[in-house]
């Protein structure tokens, strides 16, 4: 699958339209009465489809048994799509990363449900990187500021939580960087594998990254090591979380919890699937909960320069 511009623009207005509709502070959630089918939806990374697909095969294989009842299992293309069949009411369930997970909590009726745990029992994290050219001569942060004005930069997609959220942040609060101001040019991507790619034939000279797609882009052989260097590396980003729609009876989404926290136990052989489709060690499901989300919701409502705010 690969994910375009358009998409993105698409994605971009559809999310600036809801949060500039009226009374966009209230879910817009109606009562609902414990679905005939669990709908589930996933969004894979690129390059990862197979093992996404056989993670959401086994998983609903597992689902079926488990909530005695029937499963589906769909592919969407972004987090665009998720979004409006969450709001439709025509998806149930869905993982997102902090920034659009907010967007769908305040514009679609999700509710954090779960988030992935690591094997130390902390929720799974990864980093966001500022990367550049290994023959760059920018090796660290003030590097970058002193020859900002000569430096083409990109983030990843707008609404991108490790690609734009966490980095702007940064900027904003520790560097003193106003990448619209300051940078020759500021750019947005479509995701870590264009920003590497793009600063290995130095298009771009330092762009935002995850950790976890520079280390996939090297495994694959699409960029050696040393032809990067990370300049900046921030604290631990929140992985992802599960959404379910906040409508839904409070006994359905128990039974579901439940069985999702007993995956690991009540089929290894499924959780071995399950876990292939995530980019960092995960040992189990934990419950969400707003502490966790806190840190994301005040970034979104104190940093300036956001294209998208709540």
């Amino acid at each position: 699958m690969k994910r375009t511009w358009l998409q993105f623009a698409v994605l971009f207005l559809f999310v600036a339209g809801l949060l500039a509709s009226p009374g966009c502070r209230k879910a817009d959630v109606a009562a609902a009465s414990e679905p005939a089918v669990l709908r589930l939806a996933f969004v894979p990374q690129q390059d990862q489809e197979e093992r996404y697909q056989a993670a959401y095969t086994a998983l609903r294989s597992y689902l079926l048994e488990a909530m005695a009842m029937p499963v589906e299992v769909l592919q969407l293309d972004n987090a665009n799509a998720a979004l409006e069949a969450m709001r439709a009411h025509k998806l149930d369930v869905c993982n997102f990363s902090p920034w659009p997970f907010l967007i769908a909590e305040q514009k679609a009726g999700a509710e954090a449900f779960l988030v992935t745990g690591a094997p130390d029992g902390r929720p799974v994290s990864y980093h966001t990187l500022l990367i550049a050219h290994a023959s760059s001569g920018l090796k660290t942060v003030a590097d970058i500021k002193r020859r900002s004005r000569e430096l083409v930069f990109s983030f990843e997609e707008p609404v991108s939580t490790s690609g734009h959220l966490v980095p702007r942040a940064f900027f904003h609060r520790e560097a003193g960087i106003n990448p619209e101001q300051d940078f020759k040019q500021t750019l947005f991507s479509a995701d870590s594998t264009i920003s590497i790619l793009a600063v290995k034939a130095r298009r771009i000279d330092v762009a935002a990254v995850s950790d976890s797609g520079l280390r996939r882009n090297i495994a694959m052989g699409r960029v050696p090591a040393d032809e990067i260097t990370i300049v900046w590396e921030s604290d631990p980003v929140l992985s992802n979380v599960m959404a379910i729609r906040r409508d839904l009876p409070p006994g359905f989404k128990a039974r579901l919890r439940a069985a999702l926290i007993a995956l690991p136990t009540a089929s290894p052989a499924t959780w071995a699937h399950v876990v292939r489709q995530y980019s960092n060690p995960v040992s189990s499901y934990l419950p969400a909960t707003d502490a966790i989300l806190a840190p994301y919701r005040e970034m979104v409502r104190t940093v300036p320069g956001l294209q998208v705010t709540l």
